[in-house]
């Protein structure tokens, strides 16, 4: 066949080895057809039809349509004639599906340039004198296993009334009492069916993709990602090939390439693209791939790079250049503070030994984070990645997946909708293998949770299984968290005496080691985590709280929220963060920032009072600069500022079209909505949350998510149609939230309520706080548990108790 560098390929043209792990083939000359999945299935169709009229042999002339297959019309090829005996397909409704997919591996066999020529020689640079065309048989009889046991002849035959044209005979027959006497019929077998694999619909999947990348490469971008859905043809049929089943396919180029599609016909970013599928459709190239080699395609002027990343699941195409691989390093170097931690300047501290658990945002400042508790030697890293709105950067997964698995394991939630477009989070598949999962992973699908409590869930589901591997090794672990999704639990199940196993069963955990079951979780907690580090003011407080209810802590626990750093400079850069995705999205459904009216819940906290000052002081037309302020920390009530929601009367509400939350509390109510709803001078009104969570507009989920579930509406007494809709970028397509239409017929009333990114940070459906801003904030993460490992290894911990930095600490966890 080929030596073990040159492998023959089913289309033809030879792959060969370059170098270790990087394999070539030119696909320059490589014909294309398009049109044969149409062509084929054409054909099935017209043969079921007939099945079900005929007597007797079925038998009819199909005349090629030339502008669906149009390379075949130049090949002087116009019409198909099939022929089965009475009988041949008698049991065709049985192998319907298998015989259709055969009947498409037989026309697409004029894909495979080695076995195209053979029918069809002179329009493959072949001289027919000396290699005449011989017949095409396909046994499907052996290769597969059919009652009806067929095989399917292809001819090419000389038109009769045309010279110089020709026709397909397609005889389907079999070997037992079959009409063809094959000894009489020069042909060749073509067995090697395996060696292929038809991706059906390859020319639309590669016109789609083609628009798709041309469409983003005319503004400019240089990237163009393809994710994998329930609806998606193209991840059906590439999981048929030796690839299996993807999560997205990545496209990526530079100018040269980005100049030559924009200048050129739409047909040639068309051909490359169907070529490209043509390719993954040989076995043996695609298994090259899922080995872990890189494959280069030669397609005239353009080299196009193929591989899979991100555990397999991944396929990305490079033009021209192979796609530039970032490793943590690189977002490292841009947090100058950060880094000369992790370097270990200025300070002796590490976490050797000690075994990581963090729940955080999946941004480039904590990939960065995760690189220093690397280097700063952590034995382990556990993380649940807290992930809202907006779409994961796919530079950001390559890096992550690309850590050792040994060392590093993370997990996180993906937003979906039941049937009936309720909203609820479950386990996302885009991060490290949860496959051992399963289990948890149907609970968390059954129990349909929002935000919160399902990220809650999947947090102490990894905690705790994390906790019983330490309980085997006799290790430790520290805890840092941004949300207080799982100290307070952890600090309340601990003082309340309950047993480890308790812990497990209430937080859906297989029971590993049923020998500490009996023993109480406060001693479990003691001898294996060292304490909590906090980063968020919400989590911070719901510490407090269980200091206040339970009059102690059982952990002690560090804090990052209210140092001097956060509480200022953060907190500006928030603010602008949230205005800035705000604005985005009004802009995306045609909406201005600066003619909204605005109210703000929370307007003296550390980002409202900010958020107050950057919409009058630049988003606001100076004829529009009156904005209603709601805060408890207001000394009296005023025209635009205001003690509590319940100051404000049916009118000043009425008169709101956006809503900015930054409380972390549910303030507004269902009666609330119904009065905007039925008195409200506007169509639209907008709500986004600038808290932690998706705690600040929890009331009107649980409302509409209720509303939802009823088989009549009504709204005071009057009959409701309520719909759901999502909120879509007209030029991305991103997913920026949902969108609640309320119609009341009787009064021919109709509002739409919209919630800026289902009610989670808006700020994290773009860039969030840029890195210069975050810089010191993560940072003083980094150092503060540097700190409390440093004091526990050294015997100086300090007793269960909340530290804050700028208050009992310094950044280093040392007592002020």
């Amino acid at each position: 066949m080929t030596s073990e560098k040159n492998i023959k390929t089913s289309l033809g043209p030879t792959l060969h080895q370059v170098e270790d792990g990087l394999w070539e083939i030119d696909l320059s000359n490589l014909r294309i057809f398009f049109g044969l999945s149409i062509l084929s299935r054409t054909i099935g169709e017209e043969i079921g039809n007939l099945l079900q009229s005929l007597p007797g042999d079925l038998a009819f002339t199909y005349k090629i349509n030339p502008n669906i297959n149009h390379e075949l019309v130049d090949m002087h090829i116009q019409h198909v004639q099939v022929f089965a005996r009475a009988g041949i397909l008698k049991d065709w409704v049985l192998f319907r599906e298998e015989f259709e997919e055969n009947l498409r591996f037989v026309f697409g066999s004029f894909q495979q340039q080695s076995i195209a020529k053979k029918i069809h020689p002179e329009f493959y640079g072949e001289d027919p004198n000396r290699n005449s065309p011989v017949a095409l048989l396909f046994p499907f009889d052996t290769e597969f296993v059919h009652p009806s046991g067929y095989y399917i002849l292809m001819e090419r035959v000389p038109s009769q009334n045309r010279i110089g044209d020709f026709f397909l005979r397609i005889t389907i027959d079999s070997r037992e009492d079959g009409c063809l006497n094959l000894a009489n019929i020069t042909h060749d077998v073509i067995s090697d069916v395996h060696t292929r694999t038809y991706i059906a619909g390859a020319s639309k999947i590669s016109e789609s993709l083609s628009n798709g990348i041309i469409n983003v490469a005319q503004k400019g971008e240089t990237f163009f990602e393809e994710e994998n859905s329930h609806f998606s043809k193209v991840f059906s049929q590439i999981e048929k090939t030796p690839l299996g089943k993807l999560s997205n396919i990545n496209f990526y180029w530079e100018e040269q390439y980005r100049n030559l599609i924009l200048s050129s016909d739409p047909s040639i970013s068309l051909s490359i693209l169907k070529k490209l599928f043509l390719l993954l459709e040989d076995s043996s190239t695609s298994k090259k791939i899922k080995e872990g080699n890189t494959l280069r395609a030669i397609i005239g002027k353009t080299s196009v790079y193929v591989d899979l990343s991100r555990l397999d699941r991944v396929l990305n195409f490079s033009f021209n250049q192979k796609r530039t691989l970032v490793d943590s390093n690189f977002y490292l170097k841009r947090m100058p503070i950060l880094e000369s931690i992790a370097n270990g300047e200025g300070h002796k501290y590490n976490f050797e030994g000690v075994h990581i658990f963090l729940i955080h945002h999946i941004t480039s400042e904590i990939i960065s984070l995760i690189e220093t508790f690397r280097r700063l030697k952590a034995k382990s890293l556990n993380v649940a990645f807290v992930k809202y709105g907006g779409n994961i950067p796919p530079i950001y997964l390559d890096i992550l997946l690309d850590i050792p698995t040994e060392s590093f394991y993370m997990a996180g939630l993906e937003f979906k909708l039941t049937k009936n477009n309720t909203p609820y989070y479950g386990v996302s598949p885009l991060y490290s293998d949860f496959e051992e999962n399963i289990s948890f992973r149907h609970k968390l699908e059954e129990a349909k949770l929002g935000f919160f409590d399902a990220m809650r869930r999947l947090a102490l589901y990894m905690f705790l299984n994390q906790l019983q591997r330490l309980i085997e090794k006799n290790e430790r672990m520290i805890l840092i968290e941004d949300g207080g999704y799982i100290a307070p639990i952890l600090n309340e199940r601990a003082l309340d005496g309950v047993t480890f196993g308790e812990v497990l069963k209430e937080f859906w955990v297989e029971n590993k080691n049923s020998s500490v079951n009996e023993r109480k979780f406060s001693e479990i907690l003691n001898h294996h985590v060292i304490g909590t580090v906090e980063h968020t003011r919400n989590g911070y407080d719901r510490l407090l709280k269980v200091k206040h209810d339970r009059k102690s802590l059982f952990l002690p626990a560090y804090s990052i929220a209210i140092s001097k750093e956060k509480t200022l400079e953060e907190s500006k850069e928030v603010a602008r963060s949230i205005i800035n995705a705000i604005e985005n999205t009004l802009h995306g459904i045609g909406k201005v920032l600066s003619k909204r009216n605005i109210l703000i819940l929370g307007a003296k906290g550390n980002i409202g009072r900010f958020l107050k000052k950057y919409l009058v002081g630049g988003s606001l037309h100076e004829n529009n600069l009156n904005v209603l302020e709601v805060d408890r920390n207001f000394e009296m009530n005023s025209t635009f500022e205001k003690q509590s929601f319940d100051s404000l009367s049916n009118k000043d509400f009425s008169n709101i079209d956006l809503v900015i939350g930054v409380t972390g509390e549910s303030i507004l109510q269902q009666k609330d909505f119904e009065n905007w709803i039925f008195y409200s001078e506007h169509k639209q009104l907008f709500l986004a949350s600038g808290s932690t969570k998706t705690i600040e507009f929890e009331n009107f989920i649980q409302w509409t998510n209720e509303l939802n579930s009823l088989d009549q509406v009504k709204l005071r007494d009057k009959e409701t149609v309520i719909t759901f809709h999502r909120i879509l970028d007209p030029q991305t397509q991103m997913d920026l939230g949902s969108k609640v239409v309320f119609k009341i017929p009787e009064l021919k009333l109709e509002k739409e309520i919209y919630l800026i990114s289902d009610g989670s940070p808006v700020n994290f459906l773009f860039f969030g706080v840029p890195t210069e801003s975050m810089d010191p904030i993560i940072s003083q993460l980094a150092s503060v548990s540097l700190g409390m490992v440093n004091q526990f290894k050294s015997k100086k911990l300090p007793s269960p108790e909340i530290y804050a930095v700028d208050h009992q600490i310094d950044v280093w966890g040392k007592v002020l």
